[in-house]
Parts: C-alpha cells; sequence; structure tokens
C-alpha cells in the first residue's frame, strides 16, 4: 500500500519524455513533470527493478544526511497509458514495464560526466564526506573509468546509488560491519578506512514510510522489518 500522502499531482505526474540516457546503464530519461520541472527517471521496470529504486531513494538520503553534494529525489507517477515520444522500441518496451511509481531524481543542468582526475582535485572534506557515506551505503560502482560523478558551474553531485550493498546486507544475515571502502572505489587511494564520524540523525521510519509500497514489496519485507534493520545495520558501523 502506498502512503496516504502519495498522490498524483502536477509535481509528481511525468508529462513527457525529453531524451533518453544511452550512455547510462539502467538506460534512465530526461523528464518533465506537469509542473514544468526537469528530473532523471529512473524505471521500475529497468535491470535493477523497483528495489534498485528503494536502494537509490534511501541511499541518497543517507548521503544528503552526511553532507555529500547529492540531488534531490522523489517517486514520480508515470502513466500506464504514457504514448511513445523518445528511444528505441526496447526503451518503450521498458518505459510499458514501468508504469506507477518510478525515481525521479532532480536534473543538474549543464552536467557533464567527472573524470576521477578531476573529481580527485575537488575539495578534500566533501570527497571524504562522499567517502564516508559511500563506506556505510557499500557502494561498490565508484569506480576510477567511472566515479559516478558529474560535474556543473564548477561544483561536483554525488550520483547513481542503485548498486548499493547496504540494504542486502541489512535484511540478510548477520554479518561484521563492513569499515573500508569496497575494492576498486576511486577514493580507497585516499581514504581506505574513511573516519567513522558520528552518523547523523537517520529516521529510517519516515524515509521507508515515504517510498511507494511496490518498492517495499520488491524488498520481500514490510516498512518495520526494513526499518528496524537499517538502524540496526548504521548502529553495527557506527560502534
Amino acid at each position: 500500500m502506498d502512503p496516504p500522502f502519495l498522490r498524483r499531482r502536477p509535481e509528481t505526474e511525468v508529462a513527457r519524455v525529453i531524451r533518453v540516457i544511452t550512455e547510462a546503464s539502467t538506460t534512465p530519461a530526461e523528464v518533465e513533470t506537469r509542473d514544468g520541472r526537469s528530473w532523471v527517471l529512473k524505471f521500475s521496470g529497468a535491470g535493477p527493478g523497483p528495489f534498485g529504486l528503494l536502494i537509490e531513494y534511501v541511499a541518497l538520503a543517507v548521503a544528503r544526511a552526511f553532507g555529500a553534494p547529492v540531488p534531490e529525489a522523489r517517486p514520480l507517477w508515470l502513466a500506464e497509458d504514457f504514448p511513445w515520444m523518445a528511444g528505441t522500441d526496447e526503451f518503450d518496451s521498458m518505459l510499458r514495464r514501468s508504469p506507477g511509481w518510478n525515481l525521479g531524481i532532480a536534473l543538474v543542468p549543464d552536467a557533464r560526466p567527472a573524470t576521477a582526475a578531476e573529481a580527485l582535485a575537488a575539495d578534500p572534506a566533501m570527497l571524504e564526506t562522499i567517502a564516508r557515506s559511500d563506506c556505510l551505503l557499500a557502494n561498490v560502482d565508484r569506480m576510477p573509468p567511472n566515479p559516478n560523478l558529474i560535474l556543473a558551474d564548477g561544483r561536483l553531485w554525488s550520483i547513481d546509488y542503485d548498486a548499493c550493498l547496504y540494504l542486502s546486507r541489512a535484511l540478510g544475515p548477520a554479518r561484521p560491519a563492513e569499515i573500508a571502502l569496497p575494492v576498486g572505489h576511486f577514493l580507497r587511494v585516499r581514504w581506505p578506512e574513511p573516519r567513522r564520524a558520528p552518523v547523523p540523525p537517520l529516521d529510517f521510519d519516515m524515509l521507508v514510510g515515504a517510498v511507494p509500497g511496490a518498492w517495499i514489496a520488491a524488498a520481500g519485507n514490510d516498512r518495520a522489518r526494513i526499518a528496524e534493520a537499517l538502524r540496526a545495520y548504521v548502529a553495527a558501523w557506527a560502534a
């Protein structure tokens, strides 16, 4: 069941697809909602499925709480009879598999992918914040060939959190907390074990309570179990 405040409104309904982002592995798209805002839409019908949307939505909120530079994110509604507007037959097929709530991530205008060298030249304190949150989230998808960072007007933004392993580990069998960045992470050479500063306040009941029911169902647990598992996971990491 969806939370009662999650409703179809001009600010949550996808009005049109502007372009398909073919360079991204899950083939998201730039879209516009009925209130005129632009978003990058990640689809429930893509490879990671609705479980991947849950992972990314919560991970973005956690990274933001740490102070990492991440864009705004919110569920966006895609109508079942949404017309073909852009892309290939394969993209349209994925779109047809994705009616309902998908994940919108605020578009950063004029952004381009940052290289690892460009990222490493950024503010060290900000990079350590990314490293610390990536360590907690077990982000295995920030490698030197593609650190999943973008640059816009000289500012670095951190994106693409759907490959993080934290939720699978939180919901899985008990295991020792990982206190090092994943092997291959482009920041591991600088911070193999980022300083575990106090974890910022995180209201997992509120975070998990704000997502669509289909995302929760894809995790194979109820909201209360997911929130409790996340609290225990963070507590073990911070200990």
